[in-house]
């Protein structure tokens, strides 16, 4: 069967497609920083947790940090909501097959996701009061995101391969996953160990901010920002493993192919070498923003290599554009006021003069 037969046509847009892949990369930037805080500071804490530091470093009863985790997963997955919207707009006749072709496991995502959300916030609840049991709800909500994580990469992986679809012919289940593309555990991996770096930058800057002696200050930042550090050098092994695991012209698009795509790669890249040396030598401010400014180069790469993936199947240049302009102005002010209230309502929340229980 000819796979492109498969392929639905692509629905109008009521903008140029550039207006929505722009709002799609700047809030995706925020949501990926959010979520890989949370994931990440997670693995920090449940590593302090069961080697027993979290008592010597105080990680958690100075912030507290238990009260800021629920907090930023709620932030996380509304951030998550407006990237796959926009997304949808531009790549939804294809989004939508591959999430047909895994709906089994996609389904379950809104599930585990408010399971995932109750063990951040026992595991808050619990921390004095039972241990063990807070313990077990940090490991359990981990391993929910984890899977969130696994899924959301195997149906990216799935749009951008429609040669993969005529798999679901011999697997009518709804549970088919593209596990066989070669760049799929090394840019699932590159999640995980980004998040375990952001999370470190995250205890870094949760101490930053503490009123407390400023050499235990220091200490405490330093040690996040080793803990970013050492990620950072893995993810870099991890990143290698990703390009050699591309289709070979790919690479060599990015080797200078392809003028944009080659110095978003080096832009990402060098930023990620500085953020990897200021983090050893433990320079704080130098580090978040080299970061930064690394998650918005790879978030521009990742869509370069998207559009390389599907250059056989589908261009921008197809979509039939049928303007509704008043609407998208509206909606974009809405989108704003919303923003706008968000970060208000993080302001307080985060505000510790404003927290109960707080001296």
């Amino acid at each position: 069967m000819d796979y492109q037969t498969l392929i639905p046509v692509a629905d109008s847009i009521p903008a140029p497609s550039w207006v929505f892949i722009l709002l799609e990369q700047l809030i995706f930037l925020l949501h990926i920083i959010l979520i890989n805080a949370v994931l990440g500071g997670a693995f920090v804490v449940l590593f302090k947790r069961i080697t027993g530091k979290d008592d010597e470093m105080l990680f958690y009863r100075n912030m507290p940090v238990e009260e800021e985790f629920p907090v930023l997963l709620a932030l996380a997955i509304n951030m998550g909501v407006p990237p796959l919207l926009f997304s949808q707009v531009v790549f939804g006749h294809l989004f939508y097959t591959s999430s047909v072709l895994m709906a089994v496991y996609w389904i379950l995502i809104i599930p585990i996701l408010i399971v995932a959300y109750y063990g951040i916030y026992i595991h808050k609840v619990k921390y004095n009061k039972s241990p063990w049991f807070s313990k077990i709800s940090l490991i359990t909500a981990i391993i929910l995101l984890l899977y969130i994580g696994f899924m959301q990469v195997a149906n990216n992986a799935m749009l951008e391969q429609p040669e993969s679809w005529t798999a679901y012919f011999g697997e009518r289940g709804g549970t088919f996953l593209n596990l066989g593309n070669p760049a799929f555990f090394p840019r699932y991996f590159h999640f995980i160990i980004a998040s375990v770096a952001i999370g470190g930058l995250f205890y870094a800057l949760v101490h930053k901010y503490l009123k407390r002696p400023t050499e235990e200050k220091a200490t405490n930042i330093r040690e996040g920002l080793r803990i970013f550090a050492i990620a950072t050098t893995l993810q870099a092994a991890v990143g290698i493993w990703y390009l050699l695991a591309i289709p070979q012209e790919f690479v060599q698009q990015f080797m200078g192919g392809n003028g944009w795509a080659t110095f978003c790669l080096i832009l990402g890249a060098s930023a990620g070498i500085g953020a990897l040396a200021t983090g050893f030598l433990g320079k704080f401010n130098a580090t978040f923003i080299l970061t930064l400014v690394t998650l918005a180069a790879m978030i521009l790469t990742r869509y370069q290599l998207r559009m390389m993936y599907l250059s056989d199947n589908f261009r921008l240049s197809e979509l039939k554009l049928k303007p509704q302009y008043g609407i998208l102005v509206l909606f974009l002010v809405i989108l704003l006021a919303g923003l706008a209230a968000i970060y208000y309502m993080v302001i307080i929340g985060f505000n510790k003069e404003g927290r109960s229980g707080v001296q």
